[in-house]
């Protein structure tokens, strides 16, 4: 635990069952911090809606309270202690977290714009650091020395492309405060003055776009030049030798960006007379293509350690591991390979589950969202004047590579990331949590069913402040022909948000005979009808910024048998039984093997899980079935997508 972790947990200890903590920095939703308080049975719990806050306490901590069973931490993100309610104010100690007080030797106001994940750095670095606590000294320190981006040394395109794979490929997360920084000192470079700098910096799509052109010029140029040099180009050659693409870092790294599918290879020229190294950039025979990828992804993923992963490594796997998969499929190949990472990262991953799922739901929904009820939260904050929100039933990530490619093809960008889905990843459960926007015990009396959705949806943004009328939801959508005059805000203008359920790929999963196989077969034939590029073509020519996410994934499971107790929430959920009694449900976890108790997390009073192990589901012994319902990667973990046209 680093030190200004424990700066902050050593406020809070189980003397006193109840804390009120004024946390406008988000200090106390660090990762670490919230995994540690949980071992010591101490919760912590957002003060955000004063209703939805006073039926959760209720509910969940009053009784532990009064009974001093455990420790309470209710957070609050204002300046003043009034915002907590009045009966909780007679009997909290009350406690302020203040970055200022942590980090003093930098600006509060640029450290407060930081991702809190850094923090880590920044309070082992403060001791060397010798700048004042002006912006411009805090900026600076922070981009050479914490992102360790080198922006003043860069003059040529070969550093300002090393510069931005870094930005791009290599971190994470890098806040705006940093990037503007950045984008202020190259706009003053005079070699780079015509470039779309802002552009660059700022949008991972625009930049891959951007360098995926380069790359084609450069390639036909190169091809250009040794035709007209007797048909050979040689490393030596001269002609080529001071191109960005040829400097070592770069070159170094385009196995990686075409590997992974960040950039598209060359088609249509041969590769005879070209340097070998640039090969891996063009699309010379496809099935060497292929292999060269899953080579290069099988890799990657079989180099991965999981030690102290947090929520974002797992993201990145997870997709990784489903353009990998998705990549094997549709090839016929690496089908041993695909199954030994699986093997390799299913038991980490339910660890991680077990221990820190629940912490999840308390993260913050900004900079992006953590789960899929935080969408709807995270796109309220956006300011886009028409949104809409494609819930793709049942697709994870493996389906999403598949989706991804046509749509690229179409000349489509997006901007990626992963979100949790809820657990049991059930669409009755984690679908209606993104029209929420809530934690599934807040919809208890619909939990089973997917009919209130319309209404959630229209409630969450009009407490947004959006009138009904500029709400609609659509439902059961990509099973039909593509009809503009079907698609509801294409025929209302009023319409400003528009939630829309396209649940062909789960249908395709349940009916899959052939496994993920058939899946793959089944959504290739239905994307060639190009239901959602139009669908996304339209909406966004009637103004609409789009996002795609997905409730949950799915996995290939082998029949472990039948179990007779508890309730099959969804008769398509084979993974997952619930049952209306804790005691039942712990009797069936003791009864039958390959079973876990699941720890119920945001779940209603009467929602008990038992979840199948392993790649097993709960049906005839040696059936293999396409199902969700667990915790396995491939469920938990489902796209978040920003289209970029």
């Amino acid at each position: 635990m680093t030190n200004w972790q424990t700066q902050v947990l050593r406020q809070f200890n189980q003397n006193n069952p109840l804390y009120l903590v004024l946390d406008r920095d988000q200090l106390l939703l660090d990762e670490l911090i919230l995994t540690s308080l949980q071992k010591e049975n101490i919760q912590v719990v957002n003060f955000n809606d004063s209703i939805l806050f006073r039926y959760e306490f209720e509910r969940e901590y009053r009784t532990r309270i009064d009974q001093r069973d455990g420790c309470l931490l209710v957070r609050a993100e204002g300046q003043d202690y009034n915002v907590f309610p009045y009966d909780l104010l007679q009997s909290g100690q009350r406690v302020r977290l203040d970055l200022a007080n942590i980090f003093s030797k930098f600006s509060a106001q640029i450290i407060r714009q930081l991702d809190v994940e850094v923090f880590d750095a920044l309070y082992a670095a403060q001791e060397r650091y010798q700048g004042s606590s002006s912006n411009k000294d805090t900026r600076d320190f922070l981009t050479k020395h914490i992102y360790r981006l080198p922006y003043d040394l860069v003059y040529t395109r070969a550093e300002l492309w090393k510069l931005l794979l870094t930005i791009h490929y290599e971190l994470d997360f890098i806040p705006d405060v940093v990037k503007e920084y950045i984008v202020d000192t190259l706009k003053q470079k005079k070699d780079l003055i015509e470039l779309p700098i802002k552009e660059l910096v700022f949008s991972s799509s625009f930049f891959y776009s951007y360098l995926e052109t380069e790359w084609s010029t450069f390639v036909h140029q190169v091809h250009n030049l040794a035709v007209a040099q007797s048909g050979v180009a040689t490393e030596d050659a001269g002609y080529y030798e001071a191109h960005p693409f040829t400097t070592p870092y770069i070159k170094g790294i385009l196995d990686n960006l075409f590997g992974e599918g960040l950039l598209q290879p060359v088609a249509g020229l041969p590769a005879n007379g070209l340097p070998a190294w640039m090969h891996v950039g063009m699309k010379i025979d496809t099935k060497r293509t292929d292999t060269t990828q899953l080579e290069h992804l099988y890799k990657r993923l079989k180099e991965s350690t999981f030690n102290d992963y947090r929520y974002k490594e797992w993201n990145k796997l997870a997709e990784l591991y489903g353009q990998f998969k998705n990549r094997a499929i549709l090839t016929g190949t690496y089908t041993q390979e695909v199954a030994e990472i699986s093997n390799q990262f299913e038991v980490p991953f339910e660890k991680w589950m077990l221990q820190n799922y629940g912490s999840l739901s308390t993260l913050p929904h900004l900079p992006l969202p953590k789960m899929v009820h935080h969408i709807p939260h995270y796109l309220a904050t956006q300011q886009e004047n028409k949104l809409a929100l494609l819930v793709m039933d049942g697709v994870g990530f493996v389906q999403w590579a598949q989706i991804r490619e046509e749509l690229i093809r179409e000349g489509l960008a997006f901007e990626e990331h992963g979100v949790f889905a809820w657990v049991p990843t059930l669409t009755s459960v984690s679908r209606q949590s993104i029209f929420s926007g809530m934690k599934p015990f807040y919809f208890a009396n619909s939990i089973s069913t997917t009919n209130k959705e319309s209404a959630l949806w229209n409630t969450f943004w009009e407490d947004q402040g959006v009138p009904r009328n500029n709400v609609t939801y659509q439902r059961s959508l990509g099973q039909e022909t593509y009809e503009k005059e079907n698609i509801l805000p294409l025929k209302q203008p009023n319409v400003r948000v528009y939630g829309a359920v396209i649940d062909i790929v789960d249908r395709m999963l349940h009916g899959a005979v052939q496994g993920a196989r058939s899946v793959s077969s089944e959504l290739r034939i239905w994307l060639e009808t190009n239901y959602l590029y139009r669908l996304i073509k339209d909406l966004k020519e009637a103004g609409f910024t789009i996002y795609i996410t997905a409730d949950h994934g799915n996995r290939e499971s082998v029949g472990i048998g039948r179990i007779s107790e508890g309730v099959l929430a969804e008769t398509k959920g084979e993974r997952v039984r619930i049952y209306d009694s804790k005691e039942l449900r712990d009797f069936a976890a003791e009864k039958y093997d390959q079973t876990l108790k699941w720890n119920d997390s945001g779940l209603p009073d009467h929602f008990h899980v038992l979840l199948a192990k392993n790649g097993t589901a709960f049906v005839n012994r040696g059936e293999t079935i396409m199902s969700h319902g667990g915790i396995s990667i491939e469920e938990v973990i489902v796209p978040f997508i920003k289209v970029i046209f």
